[in-house]
This record gives structure tokens, C-alpha cells and sequence, in this order.
């Protein structure tokens, strides 16, 4: 797997994942239809960024490229100092599991596995070596304050414990970015705050960069830095809380 030499920096912060001209056209019935078009973005360790676009402006489409779920039609792609371009889809699967968690609206949590065993499966398919997985998850469940509801099935859980736990399991194996998509829609406001305070304290971590695609308004007062996307292209990179470039 190709590795670059020196882990990529702008303006002498590192970048933990950088996207360059990235396309993104797919075939219907009407013709080529072009969703992303030429987007580049750099995600930084140690913060928290928004993606913000209108439905259809291609938001969820980049997520899923920078979380090697899908692949781009043209363009660079660099996670971790990795690059993605050229990869098998065995490879990026690799790439994906080893450096990636993410977040869904839905959750995503296996019904008949309870919170402990939820995070422990993630850890599992990451192949995380540790030596004692059992407490790994325990941690990772403590650490968003779900020490009580380890043992409990999603189906006893509140939508804010579901996500929570949706949380602990994208950080099983601690990987370098963490995206989440539409982390809040399914949440009421005082879940939606929670949540968004959860994540932002996630992306504290100086080895970590904390991506969410959303269109919820009340997760603008979290963010570090919002991007805002239109029309298959980033219109404008925002910093609310006046950090450097």
C-alpha cells in the first residue's frame, strides 16, 4: 500500500485527510450526471467541521468518498498519509477499517447485541489487537457517558443513548477521522445538543478530524470550521471561531 514520505501540512498544520479535484459522475437514464466537481478540502486534526449544503448539493456524496465508501471518477485522495486513488476495493476496505469511523442518522446498531457488544463488533472488524477488547468497549461506552447502559439492548435505549452509542462504536480502534452524517435529525433538541457537545469534544483530539455532514442549524454554535458546499462545488470555508487557516 503506498505510503507518502512526510505526513502532508498546510500552513504548518498536519492534515489528516486531503482531497484534490475530486469528481464524481454517474450514469441515469437522461445522461452523465456530474455530482462533484472538482472539490478540494483538507480536514484537520483537533477540530470539529461542518459540511452544509442544500439537498442535492453533493454533501453526502463527498462524505461517503473521503470514507472510501464510494470512489471518486477522478481526483487525489489522501487519508493518514495513504493514498486512496488506485486502490482495490479490498484495499480501500482495508484503508476504511483502519482509519475511519462513522456516524449515521439511523444509528446502525445491531438490535439483538447490546451496547457492549455493539462496540466490541466494531472492534472486532477493525481487527483491533488488543489485549483486553471486553474493557476497550467499556471504556469507549464510559467515555460517552453510557457506563450505566453498558449491558443494555438499542431497543431500551433513547434515540441520544442510541447515537452515544453510535459514537463509542466510530471510535472503537481509535481511528484518525471520524465522520458523521446527519448526526442529529433524528434527535430532539435537548439529544441534538448533547450529541453535537459529545462530538465536539471528540474533535479536542490532536490526532483526530471530526467531519459531519448536516443541515441542522443548532450544530452551527460547535463547529470549528463550516464548509458549505452548492452545487457539486465548496463555496465558502468558514472559521466561527476565528482559527487559523
Amino acid at each position: 500500500m503506498p505510503r507518502l514520505k512526510e505526513p502532508y501540512m498546510t500552513a504548518d498544520r498536519p492534515v489528516i485527510v486531503r482531497a484534490r479535484a475530486i469528481t464524481k459522475t454517474i450514469a441515469t437514464g437522461a445522461g452523465d450526471l456530474t455530482i462533484l466537481k472538482g472539490v478540494d478540502l483538507d480536514l484537520h486534526p483537533g477540530e470539529l467541521t461542518l459540511l452544509m449544503g442544500p439537498s442535492g448539493s453533493g454533501k453526502t456524496t463527498l462524505l461517503s468518498i473521503l470514507g472510501c465508501i464510494l470512489t471518486a471518477t477522478s481526483g487525489q485522495l489522501v487519508i493518514n498519509d495513504e493514498e486512496a486513488a488506485g486502490q482495490t476495493a479490498e484495499g480501500l476496505a482495508d484503508l476504511r477499517r483502519r482509519n475511519i469511523g462513522f456516524v449515521f442518522q439511523g444509528y446502525n446498531l445491531f438490535p439483538t447485541l447490546t451496547a457492549h457488544e455493539n462496540v466490541l463488533m466494531a472492534l472486532d472488524v477493525r481487527g483491533s489487537r488488543l489485549t483486553d477488547p471486553n474493557k476497550a468497549a467499556r471504556d469507549a461506552l464510559i467515555a460517552v457517558g453510557l457506563g450505566h447502559r453498558i449491558e443494555t439492548f438499542p431497543s431500551k435505549l433513547s434515540g441520544g443513548e442510541k447515537q452515544r452509542v453510535a459514537i463509542a462504536r466510530s471510535l472503537a480502534g481509535n481511528p484518525a477521522v471520524v465522520l458523521a452524517d446527519e448526526p442529529t435529525a433524528a434527535l430532539d433538541s435537548e439529544n441534538g445538543k448533547a450529541v453535537m457537545e459529545l462530538l465536539a469534544h471528540v474533535g479536542q483530539d490532536p490526532s483526530r478530524a471530526v467531519l459531519a455532514v448536516t443541515h441542522d442549524h443548532r450544530t452551527l454554535p460547535y463547529a470549528d470550521r463550516i464548509i458549505r458546499i452548492e452545487d457539486g462545488r465548496i463555496v465558502a470555508d468558514e472559521r466561527p471561531k476565528g482559527l487559523a487557516a
